[in-house]
């Protein structure tokens, strides 16, 4: 993949790079021993510290390696956790890649298929109408019929393909509007009772931050639907007045495992990632066969979110 083709090309710049560091600390090292075994300087120190002996600086020497070595697998730690953590990172973005492109391919089918029947079905009424003679006026209107009927079908699939795309409630009335739209249709879709309870939102809440709330409920009402068992769930929206905004989204389902809420598959990852673009936090508070509970909270303002759709 194009991903796999630029990580690549920039493990290989960065090979020349690591080499020279390499050869710049070695050649450092090398000089320091020259310098130091020219001018004896460990005798020098070793002298100069057993007149402080009252002071137990000639235990200096040992402690500071102690320190170094201390500092040394400080070091290979922390350089473990940032390739786990880049590791995690590329694995996350395949994940988005292979996401959008299956969501491109849904759309794409259903273009291909709905638009070419309706079009085909368009093309075949307007022939017959172009060819119908003056006392045919019956069928003539059947295929006007027929042609209103595709054209709605069109109209209908560019309107749901929209919806998925980006809600267009959200632009028109506001977030608040848009997520009891969501939850009503999600509710009538799945037969599970879902209660939104919004409190003091902003009016002026920036687009960035807006989507990222419809999203974070879109997915967690999503997961409730497939994984839940649950039979009711409360979408709670909320802003305090120290200009944070607090996000529930809660069930009353099977709940999940702590190693579960820790690790979690691609939605609660995808989750995670939005709110800390937003500079949030989130966390999930299971307890099995009572339900989940998953608690939000990011700045309204001075935010510059990484990504938003």
């Amino acid at each position: 993949m194009e991903y796999d083709q630029l990580g690549a090309q920039a493990s290989a710049r960065s090979r020349p790079r690591r080499a020279v560091l390499l050869c710049g600390t070695l050649a450092l090292a090398l000089a320091f021993f020259l310098l130091a075994a020219r001018l004896d300087l460990a005798e020098r120190l070793a002298h100069a510290l057993r007149r402080q002996e009252h002071w137990q600086l000639d235990e200096l020497a040992l402690s500071l390696l102690l320190l170094a070595l201390a500092l040394a697998g400080c070091a290979l730690w922390r350089g473990r956790q940032v390739a786990a953590l880049l590791a995690h990172n590329r694995a996350l973005t395949q994940r988005l890649l292979r996401a959008q492109e299956d969501e491109r391919c849904a759309l794409a089918r259903e273009l291909h298929d709905e638009v070419g029947q309706n079009c085909t079905a368009i093309r075949a009424a307007a022939s017959y109408i172009l060819r119908a003679g003056a006392g045919d006026q019956a069928n003539v209107q059947a295929s006007a019929a027929s042609i209103a009927g595709a054209a709605e079908a069109l109209h209908a699939m560019v309107r749901s393909m929209l919806r998925r795309l980006r809600p267009p409630v959200l632009d028109s009335q506001g977030l608040e509007a848009a997520l009891q739209a969501l939850c009503d249709g999600w509710a009538a879709q799945h037969g599970i009772a879902c209660h939104f309870a919004p409190h003091a939102i902003p009016a002026d809440l920036d687009d960035g931050t807006a989507i990222a709330i419809y999203r974070l409920v879109q997915e967690g009402l999503t997961n409730v639907a497939r994984h839940a068992g649950a039979r009711r769930a409360t979408v709670e929206l909320r802003a305090d007045a120290h200009g944070t905004l607090h996000l529930a989204i809660e069930d009353d389902g099977h709940g999940l495992r702590q190693d579960k809420t820790e690790a979690g598959g691609f939605g609660m990852l995808g989750m995670r990632e939005r709110v800390a673009g937003l500079r949030g936090h989130i966390h999930w508070i299971s307890t099995l066969g009572r339900g989940l509970r998953i608690e939000v909270a990011m700045p309204l303002a001075g935010v510059a979110p990484r990504w938003a759709a």
